[in-house]
């Protein structure tokens, strides 16, 4: 399994006629992170100018124009706050 570059939130830039006459203009959000396909990550991205999202592989994206935040050391989290949001303590199931 690839790690992922980018994050929700990060801004991306798609590189030249990657899409042919169909590419968007400008700048897109990443929304979400998608499984990876063909050994290629995903993303689920929205363009400033489109009112829908896109599926695009992350070698669609260009890394030189894209913006990816670095993490400053200091604002590193617990692994007790990155663990996940399903209290599996609080599941029950009915015999």
């Amino acid at each position: 399994m690839l790690k992922h570059r980018y994050r929700p939130g990060d801004v991306v830039v798609l590189k030249a006629r990657v899409l042919g006459a169909r590419q968007p203009d400008g700048r897109g959000e990443i929304i979400s992170l998608l499984p990876e396909t063909r050994g290629l990550n995903a993303y689920r991205v929205r363009f400033e100018q489109e009112t829908f999202e896109r599926s695009i592989g992350e070698d669609d994206i260009d890394p030189d124009t894209s913006s990816v935040p670095r993490l400053d050391p200091s604002s590193r989290t617990s692994a007790a706050s990155r663990s996940s949001w399903i209290n599996s303590n609080s599941i029950r199931m009915k015999k």
